[in-house]
């Protein structure tokens, strides 16, 4: 009596560990790594500060960050956003005359 009592418990135990590793793996199909957005550029501020261009589906924001907010600055077109891969030595001007270009906008 003892023995079926502690065999049923067992499987108890066992049939809900099978059902709760067949629930996380249920929860990690929906992929919360946000595939319709991409880092495009960041550009270091400050100390946890930084300004980022970000892709959302086919928009692009200029996005500030702190360490406890996040604020879009503005939106950009695609001919603003244009960088070409092997031009690296001049990805940080153009990021800065972006930036300055909105700015300047603004005001």
């Amino acid at each position: 009596m003892l023995a079926t009592l502690v065999a049923v418990i067992l499987l108890i135990l066992y049939f809900s560990y099978l059902f709760s590793k067949l629930v996380a793996k249920s929860s990690l199909k929906m992929d919360s790594r946000g595939k319709g957005i991409k880092l495009l550029d960041r550009a270091v501020v400050g100390t946890d500060r930084s300004i980022d261009i970000i892709q959302v589906n086919e928009r692009y924001f200029l996005i500030g960050n702190t360490a406890t907010n996040m604020v879009c600055l503005a939106e950009l077109s695609k001919e603003d956003v244009v960088l070409k891969e092997n031009d690296v030595e001049n990805i940080n001007s153009l990021f800065q005359n972006m930036i300055f270009d909105k700015w300047k906008k603004k005001k």
